[in-house]
């Protein structure tokens, strides 16, 4: 199956505006990722490196499947169907108060 995956931010720069991945039925967001990771060197790297600059320590992305938050469906281990389209946010901080 193919899914699309869209990433906005500093993470275009490594990812494109867009990247077509393909994975096997039954695929979750997990395996999305390690797919990405494989492809794409220092991935993750990037991710966590994002995350100092603005001091979280706990680094997290934000990332819409069809257009709902994740987190909102069974997080990293949501299933995957073809056609989906993941976008991938990196984390955001900053701004007054």
């Amino acid at each position: 199956m193919k899914v699309k995956v869209r990433a906005f931010g500093e993470l275009t720069s490594m990812l494109g505006g867009e990247l077509i991945v393909e994975l096997n039925e039954g695929a979750n967001i997990n395996d999305l990722i390690s797919k990405i990771s494989d492809q794409k060197s220092g991935f993750k790297e990037k991710i966590k490196y994002l995350s100092s600059q603005q001091g979280i320590t706990d680094f997290s992305l934000v990332m819409l499947l069809n257009g709902v938050n994740i987190n909102l469906l069974e997080g990293a281990k949501t299933r995957l169907k073809d056609g989906d389209v993941l976008a991938i946010l990196p984390p955001v901080a900053g701004g007054d108060l």
